[in-house]
């Protein structure tokens, strides 16, 4: 009993362990996974932003060359009487898909300006005058390139950048200064063909490089911290100067796959699991049963020899270290003339025989007491926690009287039930369990010999 009793803790601790231990890998699997979706979603996002810079860089230049050809034909008519400017600018504006308005200010004053009549009241403005875009055009003459400002907030609303174009007397020398040639550019335009903003659904997108200073400039779009959390960065560079982009994530970056793609690793690892579980339980279940039947007989259920002898010598070791006489007794019962019951009744009745003996046995004795079938009509019963012979006999009495008091009724004939019983008490003089079942075999057939249900010294 003990011996079960132990093996079964053990398999529930290696159950247990083999379950936690599923379940680690399993979790460890998914956050393996998790991990290399991340870095998969990250290299994705650091491809879409090298397109997104290429592209952002491509309109503002487009829209630079465009005004170039207008700086050539400025360089040809300073005096701008050779050519048509009003058709001139209003064609380099249709052709373009950001550029809204322009102004030339020779010596930094505007005598011309497109579209008009909404830009008349430019005329005669000395930018001079103007701190805010006098820093921008100053910066153009000085490095004598294209320079991108802004975007700055227009009056009528929205934003857009101004591209200013220094115009020299004597270029490529570019010593001799004439004025400059300013564009407005659209900046939402500008953000919808680059499809920035849809990037941004996903991701957090910032700019920053106000009037082209780079990493140096101000943040114009997003917020500061994606520059500090930014996981990839590009810089969009114009004849001078540059901006630069960057992305971060968002808090939960596996959103934007579907749940089934989140969890592909517990879909498939939990339900293994669970199979293999099953399966051990299958085994253990397979095992248990294999024992019952290896350590019980299967016509009573009761326990058989090898149960019983696994029992009594753990009982006989312990009393063996206690030192004590009296701990435990054996009874050794055999059903008397059991060969002519089956002889006459036939085997079925003595099966029947046998099954009423052991469930007779069993409530003649306390729960704490072991009940075990040998052989063929042999019982052997373990007494523990008695000290005196007396006790041992009035326990062997009770048995005798309990199995022989009622006969069994078996297809209208009563069949009479008698047993012989020896015992053998535990005290020090055994050397090992054999002793005892020795001693309590030869008081059982002296019994039987003798004719009486139990044999006393």
């Amino acid at each position: 009993m003990g011996l079960t009793s132990h093996r079964n803790r053990y398999i529930s601790v290696f159950f247990l362990a083999l379950l936690f231990f599923g379940i680690g890998v399993v979790e460890s699997l998914h956050l393996s996974q998790k991990r290399i979706l991340q870095d998969d979603l990250r290299q994705h996002a650091k491809e879409e932003l090298s397109a997104l810079r290429f592209q952002l860089e491509a309109e503002v230049l487009a829209d630079i060359y465009a005004v170039k050809s207008l700086t050539t034909l400025l360089a040809l008519d300073p005096e701008l009487k050779l050519y048509h400017w009003d058709q001139l600018a209003g064609a380099v504006i249709r052709h373009s898909d950001h550029l809204r308005s322009l102004g030339i200010a020779p010596n930094d004053v505007i005598v011309f300006s497109y579209p008009r009549p909404q830009t008349n009241a430019l005329i005669g403005l000395d930018y001079r005058t103007v701190p805010q875009q006098w820093q921008s055009i100053k910066k153009a003459r000085e490095v004598k390139q294209t320079f991108v400002s802004g975007p700055v907030d227009l009056v009528q609303g929205g934003r857009a950048l101004v591209i200013r174009e220094p115009i020299f007397y004597d270029p490529p020398n570019n010593t001799r200064y004439w004025g400059v040639l300013s564009v407005g550019m659209d900046w939402d335009s500008l953000l919808s063909a680059t499809h920035i903003q849809s990037f941004g659904e996903n991701f957090q997108v910032a700019i920053r490089g106000q009037d082209s200073l780079g990493s140096e400039g101000a943040v114009f779009l997003g917020k500061p911290q994606v520059f500090e959390n930014a996981f990839a960065k590009e810089t969009v560079y114009f004849p001078y100067g540059s901006w630069q982009i960057a992305v971060a994530e968002t808090q939960d970056l596996l959103r934007l796959l579907p749940w089934y793609k989140r969890n592909l690793v517990r879909l498939l690892g939990y339900p293994v699991l669970l199979i293999l579980m099953a399966g051990f339980g299958v085994i253990v279940r397979l095992y248990h049963f294999a024992e019952e039947r290896s350590l019980h007989d299967p016509l009573t259920l009761l326990p058989n020899r090898r149960y019983f002898i696994c029992t009594i010598e753990n009982y006989f070791e312990n009393a063996k270290r206690s030192h004590n006489d009296g701990n435990f007794a054996l009874l050794n019962i055999d059903i008397d003339r059991f060969k002519s019951i089956n002889d006459t009744y036939g085997h079925i009745a003595g099966d029947k025989v046998l099954v009423a003996c052991a469930e007779r046995i069993k409530s003649s004795l306390r729960v704490s007491d072991l009940v075990a079938r040998i052989g063929g009509d042999e019982f052997l019963v373990l007494i523990p926690r008695i000290h005196r012979e007396q006790d041992v006999l009035k326990v062997s009495d009770t048995i005798a009287k309990h199995i022989s008091d009622t006969p069994i009724v078996y297809e209208g004939s009563l069949i009479h039930i008698r047993v012989s019983i020896g015992y053998a008490l535990y005290d020090k003089s055994f050397n090992d369990p054999d002793e005892m079942f020795k001693q309590a075999d030869q008081r059982m057939y002296a019994a039987k010999r003798r004719q009486n249900p139990l044999y006393r010294f």
